[in-house]
């Protein structure tokens, strides 16, 4: 028992790493906006797939991930990460029964509400402007999400992780 609890740990925080290096890999400038924020999209994988494993406190460590990551203020994408995944969390039954188109749309809206209050957040402790294309990362999840489902979804059943 112990040993698939440590399996299912190491098995989802790496994957949390490996986003983490997707995050930071380096692109053309002329992409970069339309990057998609590759932790919040794992975390909200994990908060659906196992959220008796991966809960809110989990998505605030990985907000905290991301936090470092950029170097930006410490707690800024951390707790946008658990405002916009306590959505995610509340409906996850009515969530896996969506089709993966459905919910490429859902973590659309989830991944424009986690921009939204992260730049809220951003706007009242550094007073920052809003680049162009802020949202264009938020629109690719459309596609993106398909995919990291289907290969996410593989990795937790072949370490058969539940």
């Amino acid at each position: 028992m112990r040993s698939s609890s440590l399996v299912c740990g190491v098995v989802i925080w790496s994957s949390i790493l490996c986003a983490a290096f997707l995050t930071i890999m380096p692109i053309p400038t002329i992409f970069d906006a339309f990057r998609p924020n590759w932790i919040l999209l794992v975390v909200l994988y994990w908060s659906i797939a196992l959220p008796h494993r991966f809960n809110l406190g989990s998505a605030w460590l990985a907000g905290i991930v991301l936090d470092l990551v950029w170097g930006s203020a410490l707690g800024i994408n951390a707790l946008a990460f658990v405002l916009a995944c306590t959505l995610v969390v509340i409906y996850f039954q009515r969530i896996r029964s969506f089709s993966i188109g459905h919910q490429a749309l859902l973590m659309t809206g989830v991944s424009v509400l986690y921009q939204f209050l992260s730049y809220l957040f951003e706007l009242w402790l550094n007073d920052v402007v809003m680049p162009s294309g802020y949202y264009f990362s938020s629109l690719v999840t459309i596609v993106a999400w398909p995919w990291l489902f289907l290969v996410l979804r593989k990795t937790r059943r072949h370490w058969r992780i539940n």
